[in-house]
């Protein structure tokens, strides 16, 4: 873990190649976190492979259900 700031902690997560799992950590450990109560900020700089291969809308929909249990 690195901090940007000493009450700003960041996690990266880092992978060897593509479709290896690391969007679908991330997601598990920022659900975790939110349902700890954390307020919780996802951000995928970059993203790589083809695009039939993207996780963006994966990425989408686990927001949009996070918005929902935070609601709820």
């Amino acid at each position: 873990m690195t901090c940007l700031f000493k009450h700003v902690p960041v996690h990266q997560i880092f992978g060897a190649n593509t479709n290896v799992g690391k969007t679908i950590l991330s997601t598990a450990l920022v659900r975790a976190s939110a349902q700890l109560g954390k307020t919780v900020f996802y951000l995928k700089p970059v993203s790589t492979g083809a695009l039939d291969d993207a996780d963006d809308l994966y990425v989408a929909i686990g927001a949009l259900e996070m918005s929902f249990l935070m609601q709820s």
